[in-house]
């Protein structure tokens, strides 16, 4: 469904990214894991051109273009079809929930105001917010604003869900109510990409699960053998530091 080869991304003389490669099947959930500064996020806005990169090829359903050469027709068809979760929640602060997550689908794919409300409000419930769709996020918690991002990315239907560590941002109390509606929309077969810090997660919800440093994927596997075998030592180092009780052996 999503096919995703040799991604290049640089900012000046700074290579970010080295040549990554991802391949994304319908209702696959891929954690993608590695320490801060290995290109996870860059990677994640290149895939819907939040970032345009300098080499590499994006082929979505039946949308294939070059990296450098997609048109801007292209870059909308992609974001038509994804969703993106950011890690600050980028919730208009002018607007409520509900209109936040209208406003997709007003101005994107173009429904009446009629329908966009129907669907954004089936989102909010889907994500444990019928409650707040007159708030705006002023009145919200940090968790009930990342809930509200997440049911902005879910209205529009979209083929994958992106992730950009959706917890980082939220006092570790909150955490575990948007891991939970993460779950949710997983087990109802919803592909997602995700990038987190969230290991214990990762392990539980992901089928495949890919690390990458230094602008490289170092190690990729479904999660059973990544968990239980990992086989690069950069990948056991990382696990080690974050599993301890499974004591990986280099």
């Amino acid at each position: 469904m999503l096919n995703v080869s040799n991604i290049h991304k640089r900012f000046g003389n700074n290579e970010v990214l080295k040549g990554v490669d991802l391949h994304v099947e319908k209702g696959d959930v891929i954690a993608i894991l590695g320490p801060s500064g290995s290109g996870k996020t860059t990677f994640l806005r290149c895939l819907n051109f939040l970032e345009r990169a300098d080499e590499g090829e994006i082929t979505l359903g039946d949308i294939t273009t070059k990296c450098t050469k997609a048109s801007k027709k292209d870059i909308i068809n992609i974001r038509k079809r994804t969703g993106f979760v950011f890690q600050n929640y980028n919730l208009i602060i002018t607007k409520t929930a509900i209109q936040n997550v209208m406003e997709p689908l007003l101005v994107v794919q173009k429904k009446s105001k009629e329908e966009a409300k129907r669907i954004a409000m089936e989102a909010l419930d889907k994500v444990g917010l019928s409650n707040r769709y007159d708030f705006y996020p002023s009145q919200l918690s940090g968790g009930q604003q990342q809930r509200v991002g997440i049911a902005r990315a879910i209205a529009v239907n979209p083929d994958v869900i992106l992730l950009d560590e959706p917890t980082s941002s939220l006092d570790p109390e909150l955490v575990g109510e948007v891991l939970s509606v993460i779950k949710k929309i997983a087990k109802e077969g919803t592909t997602i990409v995700i990038v987190t810090h969230e290991i214990a997660f990762a392990k539980e919800v992901a089928n495949r699960v890919v690390f990458m440093e230094g602008g490289k994927v170092v190690e990729e596997n479904n999660s059973s053998e990544f968990f239980s075998n990992p086989q690069n030592k950069r990948t056991i180092e990382f696990l080690n530091r974050f599993l301890p009780e499974y004591n990986y052996y280099i």
